[in-house]
């Protein structure tokens, strides 16, 4: 499955993946499948695509180590649920979508098997708060509530 990973990944960065050829890019956008307007999306930017790489890349490298496997899946997880939606989505081969569903079928196998650990790093070892820490946050969180639904309302007033 890594190997899988470090391909895909490799492939991102070498630019074999997400890109376009030239035949295609002088198409209409109109006529190109789901397939193509995916590549030519994700072929705009170089940074993104080799992020995504890099990405991988690294996550294969952390899942050979058993100690380093629960970061790995941490990181994959979101990056090959967005792959494995866009494959749907898009319209991209079956095949890549089968391989996609697979790693990430991996991952999440991985974090349910270390599932202890991802409750104690994130819910139980957390350290209590006081008192009036907690009061402050709560104030805190309610502006954020409110700036943000005064954005959505002015958002959607100005739009109209």
């Amino acid at each position: 499955m890594h190997s899988c990973c470090y391909f895909y990944g490799v492939s991102k960065v070498a630019g074999h993946q997400l890109t376009v050829p030239p035949e295609v890019a002088q198409k209409p956008i109109a006529s190109l499948s789901g397939y193509w307007l995916t590549w030519y999306y994700y072929s705009y930017s170089h940074v993104y695509k080799d992020i995504l790489g890099l990405i991988q890349i690294t996550g294969a490298s952390l899942l050979l180590f058993r100690r380093s496997s629960l970061l790995a899946a941490a990181m994959m997880t979101p990056v090959m649920a967005n792959i494995l939606l866009i494959n749907i989505f898009y319209s991209i081969t079956v095949g890549a979508a089968r391989m996609a569903a697979f790693i990430l079928g991996c991952m999440l196998l991985i974090l349910w098997h270390q599932r202890d650990a991802l409750i104690e790093l994130l819910w139980t070892g957390q350290p209590a708060e006081s008192e009036s820490t907690r009061k402050f946050h709560w104030v805190i969180r309610a502006l954020i509530l409110l700036v943000v639904l005064a954005q959505v309302i002015a958002g959607t007033l100005i739009a109209r």
